[in-house]
């Protein structure tokens, strides 16, 4: 099932993680830049990154040094596939993913509409539970 309300670019606005302890952090800054996109199809797919990441000294992807290699898989996340809506949760069921451990999993989201932005949240991920702010891109 699809929700109508999901489909189209979203720009984020904030990621917020709250630890167990209740210390708030922002994993890749609070200027963080990321796009999440849902199809009328049941695809999905979302990339985010830390602002202003080092560039590497080779203009080849496959060349960089691997200081350069750690760093950027450190400021990076990217994953895609379907899509489900299931009352107040959204499944991404991915298939592709920079973090190869997501491969073939479900990733659990709860999400709101609120004021013009999706909210997604997550259950612990480690000791700390997730908050992604998302403004719909209008053309």
């Amino acid at each position: 099932m699809h929700n109508i309300n999901f489909v189209g670019s979203w720009t984020l606005k904030e990621w917020s993680a709250k630890s167990i302890s209740g210390q708030t952090t922002f994993p890749f800054g609070k200027d963080a830049k990321g796009r999440i996109t849902y199809d009328e199809l049941g695809n999905m797919s979302v990339q985010i990154m830390k602002n202003n990441r080092s560039k590497f000294i080779s203009e080849d992807p496959l060349q960089a040094h691997p200081d350069e290699v750690v760093d950027a898989y450190n400021g990076f996340i990217a994953y895609c596939g379907k899509y489900d809506i299931n009352l107040n949760q959204v499944i991404h069921h991915i298939e592709i993913s920079s973090f190869p451990n997501w491969v073939g999993q479900n990733q659990i989201r709860f999400y709101e509409f609120r004021e013009g932005n999706l909210i997604l949240s997550t259950d612990l991920i480690g000791s700390s539970r997730h908050s992604l702010i998302w403004e719909k891109v209008r053309i």
